[in-house]
């Protein structure tokens, strides 16, 4: 009895410990925020009007601390205009998204 006892309780642990761990959310890094935002026709059309107007300025991501592996990344005032907050009227604020499904960053929502 003690030997099955035992052989169970090893079996148990084996398989608790041999099991994968959870799959964490990869940090949104600036590289991959900024090619998506090139890549989206919306932010892109958005950025050519404001340089038409203002060509000193562009998007800056200040992206939050991803310690936590967020799934989900809100940015507001994401265009300056060397090196200050643009005007309110050049303004613009984009979410990003971890796609579990593709395995990678999206864009959910740019406005502008």
């Amino acid at each position: 009895m003690p030997l099955r006892l035992c052989s169970f309780a090893m079996l148990v642990f084996f398989v608790a410990c041999s099991s994968p761990p959870k799959p964490t959310t990869p940090a949104l890094t600036p590289e991959i925020a900024n090619g998506l935002l090139h890549y989206n026709n919306k932010a892109e059309n958005w950025m050519v009007y404001v340089r038409k107007h203002n060509p000193a300025c562009g998007y800056q991501l200040e992206l939050p601390d991803q310690t936590s592996h967020p799934t989900t990344v809100d940015l507001d005032h994401i265009v300056f205009c060397s090196g200050q907050p643009s005007p309110r009227e050049f303004d613009a604020s984009v979410s990003f998204a971890y796609d579990k499904d593709q395995q990678k960053w999206v864009i959910t929502r740019f406005s502008s």
